[in-house]
């Protein structure tokens, strides 16, 4: 079996460890296996007394100290699994309301395409908008607006709302506009809940305890272990701190979901999707069916006839 090469290595060690996050933690895991090196030092060649409490104390600080960074990293992924639940339902919403478009809708392939350059350009707006990229003209293929309005995503979001109105108040739609609002509407509820987590990060109190926690264990912990396990206690407590600064570390980076790191949503990917999805589906040819009367799909299958869609369904309250 042939070895692996310093590039394969060099491979691995990317694939566990993402630099943003590989970077930072030998920032901090140097200097303080360095001190716990200066403890050892002390303890072992000076022959320095046990502290009699150390024990007890550095296994109090890391059960509390567990407790906090479980519930720290379990608040940073619930923000990062919120924010991709919110860009999949943008996903759907989009594909819905062309799917719906090019089913009910009676208008013409330059309308079509408008409706697919909008659904694609609010994508792109709301990707640029998270990543602090404001204005309408900054999305492609939106540079020419006659107005830079400062809310790409709401200006992108009120034009298909118009686009809809147009075509109902032309008759277009044949009273079934209600069932492309529902994810007409969805585009700004999914927007309002992305700028909810980007805008509202979590507690910094609740951050600066976990540090502090940290440090302090990082301060005890050698004084605790370097009696008993000598030398040995600078490769357990670079486990240990290892594990323990890389967990903070990355509850850090997955707490902020809409960067260009490793760890954040793949929103260009998102966009893609859904550009390729809604110009597919409204740039087909449709299926010749005359007004009022039925016809044939291309697939040979009957068209029911065309009649006056039912309204939307009674709402309490």
């Amino acid at each position: 079996m042939d070895k692996p090469s310093h590039l394969n290595l060099l491979q691995v060690y990317r694939w566990l460890t993402p630099p943003h996050v590989g970077r930072q933690l030998a920032i901090l895991l140097v200097p303080a296996l360095a001190y716990t090196g200066v403890v050892s030092v002390l303890v072992n060649c000076l022959g320095l007394p046990a502290w009699p409490a150390g024990k007890e104390i550095s296994v109090t600080l890391g059960v509390v100290l567990g407790i906090l960074v479980v519930l720290r990293n379990t608040a940073a992924n619930d923000r990062w699994w919120e924010a991709r639940k919110l860009w999949g339902q943008l996903v759907n919403d989009s594909r819905n309301l062309a799917l719906k478009a090019r089913a009910h809708a009676a208008a013409d392939a330059q309308e079509f395409r408008q409706l697919a350059r909008l659904l694609t350009g609010f994508a792109q707006a709301l990707r640029l908008q998270l990543r602090g990229v404001s204005g309408i003209r900054s999305v492609p293929g939106f540079e020419s607006e006659p107005a830079d309005f400062p809310h790409g995503p709401g200006h992108l979001a009120g034009l298909v709302h118009r686009l809809l109105d147009h075509w109902n108040r032309q008759g277009k739609l044949r009273d079934t506009v209600w069932l492309l609002d529902v994810h007409a509407r969805g585009l700004m509820d999914v927007c309002g809940g992305c700028e909810r987590i980007r805008n509202t990060p979590l507690a910094a109190s609740y951050r600066a305890l976990v540090r502090c926690g940290i440090g302090l264990y990082i301060l005890v912990a050698p004084w605790a272990i370097a009696p008993d396990m000598s030398w040995w206690c600078l490769a357990l407590l670079a486990v240990e701190l290892g594990f323990l600064l890389g967990i903070e570390l990355t509850a850090e980076a997955i707490e902020e979901p809409f960067g260009h790191d490793r760890d954040d949503l793949p929103l260009e990917s998102y966009c893609r999707t859904i550009e390729t999805f809604v110009f597919r589906v409204l740039q087909e040819r449709q299926p010749p069916a005359a007004e009022g009367s039925g016809g044939t799909f291309p697939d040979g299958a009957l068209a029911p006839p065309v009649t006056g869609g039912p309204g939307p369904p009674d709402r309490e309250g």
